[in-house]
């Protein structure tokens, strides 16, 4: 994609604006390094599209990290000046607890707490030799980075605008048409193509990335205060259409011509139903919920096996319809916040809490020892040699070790990041020296310095540059150093080029040596924390309602998709299936309460033998891998299964067969049908 195209041209005079702006106003109220103010405007521009948004939500998190990293600086600094060694561990142990935190915070909040820990190390150390004036000129930085904040934020949204609205409608519509075209081909009597049912699993990473656009919204300027629920509550059934669609495919080609006409014309009612509907219909719901229950012979007049794999299906249609409906219902809602919300939609949203994500605490953890390990030794290194102004290079080694800390590699990125750095230095070299000490006035000085900004951010605008660009500005701009005197020191630069060049390196070198995370070693880690929750949920541990843990599974889903394509046939995980876990764990849930909520129900301690069972199994799997499961659990799930189907009808009977069958087909697939010519008719 060239660079050259109407919205990057947009956002590159947007940003050059914004910068020339954040310039001025930092000029004009005497701060000491205006310079940062015009560096946070690029940094806090959302670089793939500048949507309005996410550039205030991004602006209001880099002012409140660069306080708490103000702050934090006044609180370690000061205390430990006179014990270098221990105050370069502290300021390594902050930036490594601060970046813990962020990568648990999988939310645009996160910025804020990876801001906070290497803002001690930029901003902080270089003024270790005077620590008396750490409070003025951290104001300062505040009110800098504060002015290039606030000016990216402002000229994004008046200028051009691109909310988070839009591109969340979009990214909503083509969920909804993919699903739409899913659900049908899953319900045709071709079934879907393997193309169909590997775009299914995509619909986990879309909805991540609808969850990421949710939280910049409600940020825009056009944004409806509801929003944030009726979204929530979209995204709840959005995640329930996933395993459901799974199942019902499952069911219908494990019947196969044994399908009985009432149930295949249900099938197709249903069908037609969804490939139809434009808008909520509650009462068609309820009369294709009726329908198949209707369509189901009377227990005992099929095969135990046939018998239960309808069931199975006809429940699990019925959610499927439900969920359905309620996604057409609330779009509206979320395409025009101002209508007036029904009662339906007041009660789904009034249901929802916040989205359940997957976070794995020792990796967050092992990421920041890393960062700390970098500081460390760039601390060590500047100390050693007496370099009084080593601080740049500890400086950049947080920044570089803290900013690609979510990267399972972060070697590629921090190579371009050295790369460009090393191209910046004698652009910014040719600017200090040969460009700006020829100009006079502020408008020579924006008219100087506009072919730069706007350069760097019309690269910085499309995909396959803008890591590269930013790693250009970053580096640029620090040695720019602008400041209301003009001191073309070339000592001082060339320190300042060689400490952020050596800086990275160091980042590099260490997330070379202990930072690296394999593709294997990081999906493994994902599957066996879904096992872990499987496990935990089985054994009683966890309550067993089934959104929680539908919405974390889902959500690792998406996370093991590009990780598990990069492993192809090459480990035993490449044929791991996370949306399998992900609908064994919505079966266990019902299971659990179901046996939980019926008093006396005879089929409770079948259940209750199974849980333990199931419990054992996803308790092995996390401690020691994938495993094939005993004959005991298929034993226990069969008894269960008689138990259920001894019951004389109901709901209750048909959501425990539904469960069960999904449970026994999930683990058992290639299991011979259940066999039980003993079971009397009920």
């Amino acid at each position: 994609m060239s660079a050259f195209n109407t919205r990057g041209v947009i956002y590159a005079t947007n940003c050059t604006l914004a910068a020339l702006l954040a310039l001025y106003v930092a000029f004009s109220a005497g701060l000491p390094n205006p310079g940062w103010a015009s560096l946070t405007v690029f940094i806090v521009s959302q670089p793939l599209g500048a949507a309005s948004g996410s550039v205030v939500s991004r602006a209001l998190y880099r002012s409140a990290g660069t306080v708490f990293g103000i702050i934090a600086s006044m609180l370690i600094l000061p205390t430990l000046v006179q014990t270098p060694g221990l105050m370069i561990a502290a300021v390594g142990a902050w930036v490594g607890l601060c970046i813990y935190v962020s990568l648990l915070d999988r939310s645009p909040r996160s910025y804020a707490f990876l801001l906070a820990g290497y803002t001690v190390a930029l901003v902080g150390l270089p003024l270790i030799s005077d620590v008396s004036q750490l409070f003025d000129v951290g104001v300062a930085r505040i009110e800098e980075v504060v002015i290039g904040a606030g000016s990216a934020a402002l000229v994004h949204s008046l200028l051009f605008p691109r909310s988070l609205k839009s591109q969340m409608d979009a990214r909503l519509g083509a969920i909804l048409k993919d699903a739409r075209a899913w659900m049908t081909a899953a319900l045709s009597p071709e079934g879907s193509t393997p193309a169909e049912q590997a775009a299914r699993r995509r619909v986990a990473a879309d909805l991540t990335e609808l969850h990421q656009l949710a939280d910049g919204q409600r940020f825009d300027a056009d944004a409806g205060a509801a929003d944030s629920r009726i979204i929530s509550a979209l995204e709840t059934r959005l995640v329930a259409l996933l395993p459901l669609m799974s199942a019902v495919e499952d069911r219908l080609g494990a019947i196969g011509n044994a399908m009985p006409p009432a149930l295949a014309q249900h099938v197709a009612e249903v069908r037609q139903w969804i490939d139809q509907a434009t808008d909520g219909d509650q009462d068609r719901v309820a009369r294709l919920v009726s329908a198949g229950q209707q369509a189901l012979p009377a227990p005992g007049t099929l095969p135990a096996w046939t018998e239960m794999l309808a069931a199975s299906a006809v429940q699990r249609l019925a959610e499927l319809a439900e969920a359905w409906n309620d996604c057409l219902h609330l779009m509206p809602f979320i395409r025009d916040p101002v209508l007036e919300q029904d009662p339906l939609t007041r009660q789904l949203a009034d249901a929802q809490g916040r989205r359940h994500l997957h976070v794995d605490h020792g990796l967050a953890a092992y990421a920041g020892l890393a960062a700390g390990v970098a500081v460390a030794l760039a601390g060590t290194a500047a100390i050693t040699v007496g370099w009084a102004q080593g601080a740049t290079m500890i400086g950049l080694a947080a920044a570089g070790s803290s900013v690609f800390a979510f990267v399972d590699d972060p070697r590629p990125m921090q190579k371009s990041m050295v790369a460009w750095s090393l191209i910046a230095a004698p652009v910014a070299a040719l600017y200090v020296f040969a460009i700006l000490p020829a100009v006079d006035g502020f408008g020579a000085f924006a008219l100087a310095l506009s072919p730069l900004y706007f350069g760097t951010a019309l690269f910085l605008a499309t995909p396959q540059h803008w890591l590269r660009a930013l790693g250009f500005a970053l580096i640029s701009q620090t040695l720019l150093a602008l400041q209301p005197s003009l001191r073309a020191d070339f000592d001082s630069f060339m320190n300042i080029a060689i400490g952020a060049v050596a800086g990275s390196l160091i980042a590099l070198l260490v997330t070379s040596l202990m930072r690296v995370v394999s593709a294997e070693t990081s999906a493994t880690r994902i599957l066996r924390a879904g096992w872990r929750d499987l496990a935990a949920l089985a054994a009683g541990h966890t309550p067993p309602g089934a959104d929680a843990l539908a919405s974390r599974m889902l959500d690792r889903v998406g996370l093991l998709i590009p990780r598990l394509a990069r492993l192809g046939g090459a480990s035993g995980l490449g044929r791991a299936d996370a949306l399998n876990d992900l609908r064994l764990g919505v079966n266990t849930a019902t299971l659990r309460e179901l046996a939980g909520g019926s008093e006396g129900a005879p089929f409770a301690p079948a259940v209750d033998a199974l849980m333990r069972q199931l419990s054992a199994h996803f308790a092995s799997q996390a401690r020691k891998g994938p495993a094939q499961p005993s004959s005991a659990l298929l034993a226990a799930l069969d008894n269960t299964i008689r138990q259920l189907l001894a019951l004389g009808g109901g709901a209750l009977r048909l959501r425990g067969l539904a469960a069960a069958t999904g449970l026994r087909r999930g683990l058992f697939p290639e299991a011979p049908p259940l066999d039980d010519p003993e079971r009397a008719p009920c």
